[in-house]
């Protein structure tokens, strides 16, 4: 065993030297030393090493971020940790989508873009898969607000969609 002249962030956390077969080494460096942490805080070491062994070389370093991201999420929030910013992100699409579907209504009521045809509701499973998480922010007055001009604008493209046939009747 051949010692590497600086450790890597596991095993100066854990006060060993730090050998070229390290398992931490390509993933931990040493300026990832609150990343290490974090995941020996949320998965202890053993549990980290023994789930690298078992991983194809070829997806450690994916699989090592994403725990990272999860360990520190955690730490934030320890009883959603991720799932909360995944929730939290899925609003803002929604509300996101809902804004786009006002402006390409008014648009349409202006003959700019062809009629809107609304995008398909998000699926079951995309929705209920994910705990009810405390939103990080609050945008509930936002979200409300865009329900609201997006009811109307549908109220109100319907009323001119009807005068038009109503017109083109009377022609």
């Amino acid at each position: 065993m051949d010692k590497i002249t600086t450790p890597c962030a596991a095993c100066k956390y854990l006060r060993r030297k730090c050998t070229k077969e390290c398992v931490f080494a390509p993933y931990f460096p040493i300026n990832k030393q609150a990343q290490y942490e974090a995941v020996h805080k949320v998965f202890g070491a053993s549990h980290v090493a023994t789930l690298l062994n078992t991983i194809p070389p070829t997806h450690r370093e994916v699989a090592m971020s994403s725990l990272a991201f999860e360990a520190q999420a955690r730490l934030v929030d320890p009883i959603y940790g991720c799932s909360a910013i995944i929730y939290h992100l899925q609003c803002q699409i929604k509300d996101l989508q809902n804004q786009l579907a006002i402006a390409k209504n008014e648009l349409a009521s202006y003959n700019i873009v062809p009629n809107f045809v609304p995008l398909p509701p998000i699926a079951y499973q995309q929705v209920h898969h994910i705990p009810m998480a405390p939103v990080m922010s609050n945008n509930y007055e936002g979200f409300l607000r865009t329900q609201l001009l997006l009811d109307d604008e549908a109220q109100r493209v319907a009323s001119n969609a009807a005068n038009a046939r109503g017109e083109d009747a009377r022609q």
